[in-house]
């Protein structure tokens, strides 16, 4: 009993010293903001997100619509040397391909960015609650 006791403690041991000599796999660090129209907010990763611009065409809710309609966001992204524009849809079904993310470069340093939402969704009558886009912005 007292062999195979210090044989688990054995395996035990060795076991920690083989996991903790692995090289853990950096996860890339995911930021995600709610941001206004015509304002700034800026990420733990060091980049700035600033929205230019919101259309939003969709369906509101209680209407019957022909085409579920599409929100389109112009987003300025920078960080302290370098800055670009995106312009990201939901919603857009005509195209196979996804429209409500991409990636950029900033600095030699790679980000992917998704539009995650566009609040308050669409209503009939209208509300006049401020848009917000709801971003996410993941380093590559």
């Amino acid at each position: 009993m007292l062999e195979s006791i210090k044989q688990l403690s054995g395996f035990l041991i060795v076991g920690i010293l083989v996991f903790s000599a692995c090289k853990s796999s950096e996860t890339n660090p995911s930021d995600s903001i709610s941001v206004g129209l015509h304002q700034s907010a800026r990420l733990g990763s060091g980049i700035a997100v600033r929205v230019d611009s919101i259309q939003d065409g969709r369906c509101p809710t209680g209407v019957n619509c022909i085409w579920a309609g599409e929100a389109k966001v112009k987003l300025l992204l920078s960080n302290d040397k370098d800055s670009g524009t995106v312009r990201l849809t939901l919603g857009a079904g005509l195209n196979s391909k996804r429209l409500d993310s991409t990636n950029i470069t900033l600095t030699n340093s790679a980000y992917k960015v998704i539009l995650r939402g566009v609040n308050p969704y669409p209503t009939s009558p209208a509300t006049n609650e401020p848009q917000v886009a709801v971003v996410q912005v993941t380093k590559i």
